[in-house]
């Protein structure tokens, strides 16, 4: 759930900031939009192996290299959603609130959060559902994987499920899907 948590908050934050730049600047917007899209475009697990030993790399003694993979893939399967939803909530704002914002001197903070956020609000809560999801379904990867002849696992319930479904252990599949459950709802 750490792991979840941290990667949303910062996919949220990602798409905050990339969504709000696109939006707001037409030559920032002919650059990130295409390179949003490639992103989107590339699965996960193509490159775990790439983004797992470029952490290991940088930390190489302990388990934080291996965590912040981890962290960073689930990131990668919760951000770009969230990112075009805000962009397209932004694009789509209708003239008049801006004009009404204007009239009132509203400031660019006053404008982020008393317009724009609130009408990004419904589709961010609803691409943030579907990001937590696709961050469920590449927890198990981002957890225990094998890279070359070493075997990693982070203690957590993405692992746990892999190994209870690695052992035929049903019982233990069956505590580990209704944890996954209880932690969705």
């Amino acid at each position: 759930l750490g792991r979840m948590v941290a990667a949303y908050t910062l996919a949220l934050l990602f798409a905050l900031i990339y969504g709000y730049a696109a939006a707001r600047n037409r030559r920032a917007e002919r650059v990130l939009l295409p390179i949003l899209d490639v992103l989107q475009s590339v699965p996960v697990l193509s490159f775990l192996l790439a983004v797992v030993l470029g952490f290991m790399a940088l930390f190489p003694y302990g388990n934080l290299g291996v965590e912040l993979a981890a962290v960073v893939l689930i990131f990668t399967g919760q951000a770009w959603n969230l990112a075009f939803s805000f962009y397209h909530s932004l694009r789509t704002l209708p003239k008049e609130l801006r004009e009404v914002a204007n009239i009132f001197q509203f400031s660019r903070w006053q404008q982020f959060k008393g317009l724009e956020l609130p009408v990004a609000t419904i589709g961010l809560v609803w691409n943030s559902i579907l990001s937590w999801a696709g961050g469920w379904f590449f927890l198990m990867a981002c957890e225990m994987f094998t890279l070359g002849g070493r075997s990693f696992q982070r203690p957590g319930l993405g692992s746990y499920l892999k190994t209870a479904a690695g052992e035929g252990d049903v019982r233990a599949l069956l505590y580990g899907l209704g944890t996954l459950v209880f932690l969705i709802v």
